[in-house]
């Protein structure tokens, strides 16, 4: 069979492991990829008509008709599903006897609602590195695929067939390394940064993440689970020597899982690979020794959550974050010892939070000493802890809890009121925060100028423009490295969109 995989903005891991996976089996698979950086940045800000002009859905049906698929494979999240959903519903005008398969995290945390919607016959619920190809498999062969394993099917009279979700898959090892030529070969540059993942899962369960949706699903008991420090090291190995690679992106949710396989993992990537590296993780696994690994290996940028500077707001029955204000200090102390960039997550609209809070938090940040803090606002995904708690006591609006279950979200950092209300003056602190030193971010605290310049960042186009001056002192401060491979992916999709003729 001929699967055709169809998404926007960025490689997604998860069906480079699904393609590899295919085509060992015999099968081929395509990639139709829309850039779509006009759609997913501004299309909400532009007037109905031009609005309807950028979007990108019609072409993008275009190309996937033109491929001839005999499966259209949809990854998406909450800001893509209502983008595939529409793009498959296109498609099917031409070729009503295709179906189109849609999966991620968000048809995992939203079937009902997916299953029902225009450009969807059926749903990869769960992980799909077995589910799909058996699902491919059973399609080529004419067998029943209404009851293959973590698959939902909804039949043309719109009988939907519920299937369970198997085991998680506990060896990863037993899984081919990813197909990385699924996007390189159409866009070469995006291998100067591999991503790659040498985990699934996660020690916490904090309440507002996804995680918690999939623990309902499957236990916690296994879900954590490690490729070997060996299989990673082939991968990367065999990535050097065919691709243009300056940089290795870890994008695990906790990189390391534990001390004991970073101290195996360590000097095979040091003797094997030595490329620079960034990665996520949390502040209690970041200890002295682990900081001495990380700086070893020669990593140069590590992404933690804080969250907040509020010990209230760590609660189970808030964010259940079980690091203290002190161990995120330490961390941050560890990590800049070895030069080390650390940028730490912020969340605003907290529960319960107020304007003392964010206060706090700037002189918290202040003395913990992270290079940036990067500011998100508190999103509902579909079935988390944090989700279900608002369902019960109605603290947050029906209208934005279900507009999350629609996936209707069109941006490329999901979104939120970053730069409206009282957290303008917050989000402009941390927009200037890589442009002073310690001293200069003291006296912008003591001094209030974030809130005295709190209405700019209400005029239009701020919330925008606030990202500018990082990627300044990015372009110009070597140590922070994320600016300069941002502007690499652009260029990189840039030129795609151009030599693909892919505008509106």
């Amino acid at each position: 069979m001929k699967v055709v995989v169809c998404n926007r903005l960025t490689e997604y891991l998860g069906v480079e492991i699904i393609s590899a996976v295919l085509k060992q089996a015999g099968h081929s698979v395509e990639l139709v990829f829309e850039p779509d950086l006009l759609t997913a940045a501004f299309v909400r800000a532009l007037p109905g008509a031009l609005s309807r002009f950028a979007d990108s859905v019609e072409r993008t049906a275009r190309r996937v008709v033109a491929a001839q698929p005999d499966l259209v494979l949809f990854p998406s999240e909450i800001n893509s599903f209502d983008w595939c959903s529409r793009v498959g519903a296109r498609v099917k005008q031409t070729l009503p006897g295709v179906p189109m398969l849609h999966g991620g995290f968000h048809t995992t945390s939203s079937p009902e609602h997916c299953i029902l919607q225009p450009g969807v016959d059926m749903l990869c619920v769960g992980e799909g590195d077995h589910a799909v190809p058996e699902l491919v498999e059973a399609l080529a062969s004419g067998a029943d695929h209404r009851t293959v394993p973590n698959i939902w099917v909804r039949d043309p009279d719109g009988t939907v067939h519920r299937n369970a979700a198997r085991p998680l898959i506990q060896d990863l090892d037993s899984l081919p390394w990813p197909d990385k030529g699924l996007y390189y070969d159409q866009l070469p540059s995006l291998a100067r940064e591999y991503m790659c993942v040498a985990s699934r899962g996660c020690h916490w369960a904090c309440s507002f993440c996804f995680y918690t949706t999939l623990y309902d699903m499957y236990g916690r008991e296994g879900f954590l689970r490690s490729r070997s420090p060996q299989h990673v090291i082939g991968e990367l190995v065999a990535a050097k020597a065919k691709w243009d690679i300056e940089y290795v992106v870890f994008h695990d949710d906790i990189f390391p899982t534990t001390l004991k396989w970073l101290k195996e993992f360590a000097p095979l990537y040091i003797e094997q690979v030595g490329l620079p590296f960034s990665c996520i993780t949390h502040p209690q696994l970041v200890r002295p020794e682990t900081a001495d690994l990380l700086g070893a290996m020669g990593c140069k940028y590590v992404i933690m959550g804080s969250q907040t500077a509020n010990p209230d707001s760590r609660h189970e029955e808030v964010l259940n974050r079980t690091e203290s204000s002190e161990e995120i200090a330490a961390a941050v102390k560890r990590l800049r010892a070895h030069g080390i960039f650390v940028l730490l997550d912020h969340i605003f609209g907290v529960p319960g939070e107020t304007v003392a809070d964010q206060e706090r938090a700037l002189r918290f940040y202040l003395d913990a000493g992270p290079d940036v803090v990067k500011p998100f606002f508190m999103s509902y995904f579909p079935g988390t802890d944090l989700t279900k708690r608002a369902e019960k006591t109605r603290s947050v609006q029906g209208d934005e809890l279900e507009r999350n279950v629609e996936g209707g979200w069109d941006h490329f950092m999901f979104e939120g009121a970053l730069h409206e209300g009282d957290y303008g003056a917050y989000n402009l602190a941390y927009a200037l925060w890589p442009m002073l030193g310690k001293r200069g971010r003291s006296a912008m605290i003591e001094l209030g100028l974030h809130k005295r310049l709190a209405p700019l960042s209400r005029l239009p186009g701020m919330g925008n423009v606030i990202l500018f001056p990082r990627l300044v002192t990015g372009l110009l401060d070597d140590r922070d490295i994320r600016p300069k491979l941002y502007m690499n992916y652009l260029r990189a999709i840039l030129r795609y969109q151009v030599r693909h003729r892919l505008f509106p």
